[in-house]
């Protein structure tokens, strides 16, 4: 008899032990430890913070700087670096992909900001004259609208800007030689031609609507 009593006990026994072991278990799986639950949402709030968009080139903060108010000579200079970022003739490309038509003028200029740019004055494919301003730090657009006011500039254009006519970009390719190109524009003297200015020494150079010849420019 006491040797059946003593086999019962050592089966609950075991029974409990066994029972003990499976609560534990799934105790300890199911609840999550307060630290790793910490480092999750360590981990969450550190990947939010790393997908901010970035800045853009057309960000303003990306702008070249003032030229300032010092002499001249610091403007010219700071004219010519602005220009080198982004050359003539890639920043025309960036202006007519934006626009198409033909360019009147293009140079680097303050902006609203003071801020230096590409602004570029185009004769539009509907005939109309468009203002569109280029970041030189990147060639992204950063305004456009239609000019109001500039009847000289869109008559010249649609009367001189015909046919094979030596276009901006080309006498900006031109003169590059010759210098940083800081601004083309369109003159109706001599039968029309290209004054384009070089920096940052500031000498102004001349080419036909009829080639890509350069010369000096004349004083008119």
């Amino acid at each position: 008899m006491s040797s059946v009593l003593g086999a019962v006990a050592v089966v609950v026994l075991a029974g409990g032990v066994v029972a003990g072991c499976g609560d534990g278990g799934s105790s300890s799986s199911s609840a999550p430890s307060p630290a790793s639950g910490d480092a999750s949402a360590r981990g969450a709030s550190s990947s939010e913070a790393g997908t901010r968009a970035p800045a853009t080139s057309g960000d303003t903060s990306t702008l070249p700087p003032r030229k300032g108010a010092g002499s001249d000579a610091d403007e010219h200079r700071a004219e010519a670096k602005a220009a080198a970022l982004l050359p003539a003739p890639e920043a025309i490309g960036r202006a007519l992909a934006h626009t198409p038509g033909k360019v009147v003028s293009a140079e680097i200029d303050d902006n609203a900001d003071d801020r230096l740019v590409w602004e570029f004055e185009i004769l539009a494919e509907d005939g109309t004259l468009q203002a569109v301003d280029v970041n030189p730090a990147g060639g992204v657009v950063l305004a456009s609208h239609r000019e109001r006011g500039e009847d000289d500039d869109l008559a010249r254009g649609k009367r001189l800007l015909k046919g094979g006519a030596t276009d901006a970009a080309a006498a900006a390719k031109a003169v590059a030689a010759k210098g940083t190109v800081v601004s083309v524009k369109l003159k109706p003297e001599g039968g029309g031609h290209w004054s384009v200015e070089t920096g940052p020494e500031d000498r102004d150079w001349s080419v036909p609507l009829d080639s890509v010849r350069v010369g000096p420019e004349r004083e008119d």
